[in-house]
């Protein structure tokens, strides 16, 4: 069972526990967005006023918008009435707990108001709703890129051609209203090039998907610095048109599998080679073959 969590809480015994102090609750914002992933959160009331009593919140849930959530299936409200004790202070919050239901479904996000219904002990003034909105996650596949993979193929050097298996770590932005977010994708890979020395390589990668064909791409980016050896030495990825080199992306197509499966290895078009080149210098390693499998 789910404990409430308030700032500060208190059973109230009887009404001479309540506050007769001018003391007023509002929700702190009109508007609330999570995710569906999100588990456990906490909306907060603020309560504005010095109190010499309890205050004591009674709220209720209700659907909302053209795809609203429902209250038991998409998420649970652990306590409807909330406590906060008396305090010397000015200002004060207590929480509406609420645990998201995180399904495998892809749908739309949806919405639920919350409605300040009674108070005791304070005044309702502000807001006295709020509307939460519960981001998809299922839809956000740019999240489930982020984690441990493996990256494989043939890299060829003045020696020949040998297989390589390298694991790599992919993450994200997760600010969702930073530019990077549902755009780039940032690969970490400690000790992925050999040079005579062990060169970690970081680089990053554009993803792109569209909902409505369940199909996307992800491309290498070129022409950026992902690696360099003390103060003399830098390299960047690049690939060629087969005529001289270029700084297009190396991409590779993806889509969901059965019952929106996402996928556990992306393939690279065998035909595209990255290089391992150092400007001025030219290409130390040729990288083919590359596939990207989750771990």
């Amino acid at each position: 069972m789910l404990l409430a969590v308030v700032s500060l809480f208190a059973a109230c015994s009887s009404d001479d526990d309540f506050n007769t102090k001018e003391a007023t609750v509002s929700f702190a914002s009109d508007s609330v967005v999570t995710k569906e992933s999100a588990g456990i959160v906490n909306i907060p009331i603020s309560v504005t006023g010095v109190r010499n009593g309890n205050v004591t919140v009674t709220v209720k849930a209700e659907e909302e918008g053209v795809n609203p959530a429902k209250e038991d299936v998409n998420y649970m409200i652990t306590s409807k009435t909330i406590n906060i004790k008396a305090d010397t202070l000015a200002s004060g919050t207590m929480n509406v707990e609420v645990k998201m239901v995180d399904d495998s479904e892809i749908n739309d996000n949806r919405t639920f108001k919350l409605t300040i219904v009674s108070a005791n002990g304070a005044k309702i003034e502000g807001n006295a709703s709020t509307i939460v909105t519960i981001r998809d996650n299922d839809a956000a596949f740019y999240e489930k890129f982020f984690g441990k993979w493996n990256l494989s193929g043939n890299i060829q050097s003045s020696s020949g051609v040998s297989a390589f298996s390298k694991d790599v770590t992919i993450s994200g932005e997760t600010d969702e209203t930073a530019d990077d977010y549902d755009h780039v994708l940032t690969v970490s890979a400690p000790g992925f090039i050999n040079v005579g020395a062990s060169i970690d390589c970081e680089f990053h990668l554009n993803y792109n998907f569209d909902l409505a064909t369940k199909k996307g791409t992800i491309g290498i980016v070129c022409g950026e610095v992902i690696a360099t050896y003390g103060s003399s030495y830098e390299w960047m990825w690049v690939t060629d048109n087969g005529v001289s080199y270029t700084t297009d992306d190396v991409t590779a197509p993806w889509a969901l599998g059965e019952n929106d499966a996402f996928p556990t290895t992306i393939t690279f078009p065998a035909s595209k080679s990255l290089y391992f080149y150092q400007p001025g210098a030219g290409a130390w390693r040729i990288l083919t073959d590359l596939k990207l499998t989750k771990k």
